[in-house]
């Protein structure tokens, strides 16, 4: 904990969000600044001196100040596009405005066609459940080898442990890959309930938060392309159940060994298969997305979004509109973050298994193809069993 001012206190956000201090103190002047400047503190203000919690002064700032202090002196290229969902979050149960659809629709659009990746604002997934879900992960992943590896992923039903090593997602370069995950296709699947019992009930409610979000995002890309409302829902009736192969994946970036093979990374520059992937971040930062002049851009972790891409099928589907951006992330260089662990969480979004994806504009941009071969020709390609 350290004594801050207003000043300092931007200067440090980004600082904040790539090596996880989560506290300082703030003085009087400081509290003045940051009531003046209409910054809303989520914490109460006890006395004079107060503490002041990083992540949720980042979290209460508006979008346009918020994004430009994360991002100042960190991305050396474009910046990732940020989109308030408003009347599109959770928290709101009645049908969103016209005017509200179409100004999310036109967004995601810009973004989408632009960089293939947004961050989400009041989405609606509680901090709670995030939390929970972290938590649960956490546990899993903190297990001794042996234990994990009894629930080793079943690659026909796309459920359960993969080991560090055993996932190459850049097949060119064939790098070691410092990362273990635990896929979740079904709530019903394999889960270590004697070990972790926190991990199923964590996992159900994400599942339903997420398809809920998932089907109103589907929605709002449809405005966008002037299709019809429910052409892309109508093809995810299936999500988490099956015939369907939408998955939630635990991710774990263990700390990076004093030695390590030559060509080592923690996640291999990719594409992602499927429609959409929504994507929550802890706070260590390290994600890269390959934008359209070939440069990469930091897509630093902004608390309270959601990161969303755009997966191959979306881009088939929408004859190479929509981009499907490669991203990548790389061993920091920096030794605190080297000595810490990463952990993500994943939505990775697809359409039913039988549904034919071709270019909704008639075009042969790409030849025709079904959800299930080109997912299944993927995974077996990525997946060393």
């Amino acid at each position: 904990m350290f004594l801050c001012s207003y000043s300092s206190l931007l200067k440090i956000f980004a600082f904040h969000l790539c090596f996880g201090f989560s506290s300082c103190l703030l003085d009087n002047a400081t509290i003045g600044e940051l009531k003046k400047n209409k910054i809303v503190m989520l914490i109460s203000w006890p006395q004079p001196t107060s503490v002041c919690r990083l992540g949720c002064v980042v979290a209460s700032l508006t979008p346009e100040h918020r994004y430009q202090q994360k991002m100042e002196g960190i991305t050396p290229g474009r910046r990732i596009p940020l989109v308030d969902l408003g009347q599109l979050g959770l928290m709101h149960d009645e049908e969103p405005s016209q005017e509200e659809w179409q100004r999310v629709a036109r967004q995601l659009h810009d973004a989408f066609t632009d960089i293939g990746f947004v961050y989400l604002t009041n989405h609606g997934v509680s901090d709670d459940q995030m939390d929970h879900l972290f938590k649960s992960s956490a546990t899993f992943f903190n297990l001794d080898e042996e234990t994990k590896i009894r629930y080793q992923r079943d690659p026909e039903k796309q459920q359960g442990y993969v080991a560090v090593d055993r996932e190459t997602l850049d097949t060119k370069e064939m790098s070691h890959e410092l990362r273990e995950a635990y896929d979740l296709s079904r709530v019903d699947g394999l889960f270590p309930d004697v070990e972790v019992p926190s991990l199923r009930p964590a996992a159900a409610s994400f599942y339903k938060s997420c398809t809920t979000l998932t089907n109103r995002l589907l929605i709002a890309l449809a405005h966008s392309l002037g299709l019809e409302r429910n052409l892309f829902t109508s093809a995810h009736k299936g999500l988490c159940k099956d015939n369907n192969l939408t998955c939630l994946r635990l991710l774990h970036y263990p700390p990076v060994p004093d030695t390590i093979p030559e060509n080592t990374i923690r996640c291999g520059a990719h594409t992602d298969y499927g429609t959409i992937t929504l994507l929550f971040q802890d706070n260590m930062g390290g994600l890269q997305v390959r934008e359209r002049g070939g440069s990469w851009v930091e897509a630093v972790p902004v608390p309270g979004t959601i990161l969303v891409n755009v997966g191959d099928l979306l881009q088939f589907w929408t004859a190479d509109k929509f981009l499907a951006t490669e991203h990548r992330v790389l061993i920091p260089k920096e030794e605190l973050q080297r000595k810490a662990s990463r952990h993500s969480i994943a939505f990775f979004i697809n359409p039913d298994n039988s549904v034919l994806i071709k270019p909704l504009d008639g075009s042969s941009s790409h030849q025709p193809i079904t959800v299930k071969d080109h997912l299944f020709y993927k995974l077996r390609k990525s997946h060393n069993y």
